[in-house]
Order: C-alpha cells, then sequence, then structure tokens
C-alpha cells in the first residue's frame, strides 16, 4: 500500500515557485532521502518552459513499519517552520491533514492498522 504525503503551505508562506520555499522543499527531501526512504515525487513541473522542474511537495512511498519513525522528524520541523503549514497523508481511500509530527506518526499508525486488517481478510 503506498502513502501520498502532499506538503501543504503556509498562507505566511512564499510562493510555491520561489526559490525559499523550492528550498525548503528541496531539503525535506533530501532529508528524507538521506534517512533512507525510497519516495516518488508526484506533479513537478517547469514554472516556465526552459525553466528548471519546480518541486511539487507530493511524494509517494511504500507505507511500512518503518515509514513512521522516519517520516516523523524531518516533516515535523517542516510543519514547525512556518505557522499555518499542513500535512496531507493519503492512504488507500483514507486521508488525513495532520498539523504536527505526532499527528503524523498517529495518522501512520493508524493506516498500518486498518492495512494489516485489510490483508487479513484477503
Amino acid at each position: 500500500m503506498e502513502l501520498q504525503i502532499s506538503m501543504i503551505p503556509s498562507p505566511e508562506d512564499p510562493s510555491w515557485m520561489s526559490d525559499p520555499y523550492q528550498s525548503d522543499l528541496r531539503n525535506l527531501g533530501l532529508c528524507l532521502k538521506a534517512d533512507g526512504l525510497e519516495m516518488r515525487e508526484v506533479g513537478g513541473r517547469s514554472a516556465r518552459e526552459g525553466c528548471a522542474t519546480c518541486m511539487s511537495g507530493e511524494w509517494r512511498v511504500t507505507l511500512d513499519a518503518a515509514i513512521g519513525p522516519i517520516l516523523k522528524a524531518p516533516i515535523g520541523s517542516w510543519l514547525q517552520a512556518r505557522r499555518g503549514r499542513t500535512v496531507r497523508l493519503t492512504i488507500g481511500e483514507i486521508e488525513a491533514d495532520v498539523r504536527t509530527g505526532d499527528e503524523l506518526a498517529n495518522v501512520i499508525k493508524m493506516a498500518r492498522s486498518y492495512q494489516e486488517a485489510a490483508e487479513k481478510e484477503s
């Protein structure tokens, strides 16, 4: 089962195409990859023809037992960096918006339980 992570900027964040915001997303992505997370970016696109691709702030990862601890600190730090930021987690039919690393870990834990129950029924 896959987990889609969508970073939702604060109203106080600069434009998603701006260098500062793109830098925040790149740093978050690099941090997650450094922690061993294999992820695929969803929806990156060029702001203008011939320009570098802007990161969308959306990634897909495989939902496994180790995912919660890997995501909690880096994403929690991204959330705390600016008031009003949110992360939307989409797991199958389940969608939840979280505002802290602890909320993120709890949603992932619930999703894992749901996944295990669904696998037992299959």
